[in-house]
């Protein structure tokens, strides 16, 4: 359940990357700093349940080596009562004293056992718990690894469209300054005929007068 949570929360990471504001001409996009600090603790307290089982077993353990140390010594309570109630005779004691000591083995073997058996448990629990973490953080570097990818090929895509751009700009302004100069040279022609049209009728207004 916590790893479908935690692929949750990276989905959610995912969205809010997708839905950032890209910064023109920049591999960066501004994130939203509370709502990126929100997913991130929420994984923080999905990744160690694992863990957290694993101390709750082993303190489930102890209780069973304290439930059955308690066992063993009410065993040895009952034995000798029972023995000191039935049998008066030394003989008889010494019997029951040596079975009462064997039932008293028998349980601490027992406990020595079902000590080893949760200890055992709880490290394999505590190793796949490990191994679940380092997966799921390496799941999560190739996923951030995709999207980092796929928004350094939508960067360069949009700085080839740029300079595309530019360079398409760049040849317009050259052709519109040949056809500023061709204009300004037809001017110049169209005054410099005028200027000629007009010397003519000038002097003829000065031999007039």
């Amino acid at each position: 359940m916590s790893t479908n949570n935690i692929y949750k929360c990276l989905e959610k990471i995912h969205e809010l990357i997708a839905k950032s504001f890209k910064m023109p001409l920049t591999p960066f996009v501004m994130i939203h700093e509370d709502k990126l600090s929100s997913i991130i603790e929420k994984i923080y307290v999905l990744i160690p349940a694992e863990v957290k089982e694993a101390h709750n077993i082993i303190n489930k353990r102890d209780d069973l080596y304290m439930s059955a140390q308690e066992r063993a010594n009410q065993l040895l309570i009952d034995a000798k009562h029972q023995a000191e109630t039935m049998l008066s005779e030394s003989e008889l004691l010494k019997a029951v004293q040596s079975e009462a000591d064997k039932i008293r083995h028998q349980v601490v073997a027992e406990c020595e056992a079902m000590h080893y058996q949760a200890k055992e448990n709880a490290e394999l629990i505590k190793a796949a718990a490990m191994k679940q973490s380092i997966s799921i953080r390496e799941g999560a570097d190739r996923y951030a690894e995709t999207v980092l990818c796929n928004l350094n090929e939508d960067l360069t895509n949009l700085h080839n469209i740029v300079r595309n751009g530019q360079q398409h700009l760049a040849q317009m302004k050259a052709e519109s300054a040949m056809q500023i100069n061709e204009q300004k040279n037809i001017l110049a022609q169209t005054a410099q005929l005028q200027q000629q049209q007009q010397q003519p009728i000038e002097e003829q207004q000065q031999h007039c007068q």
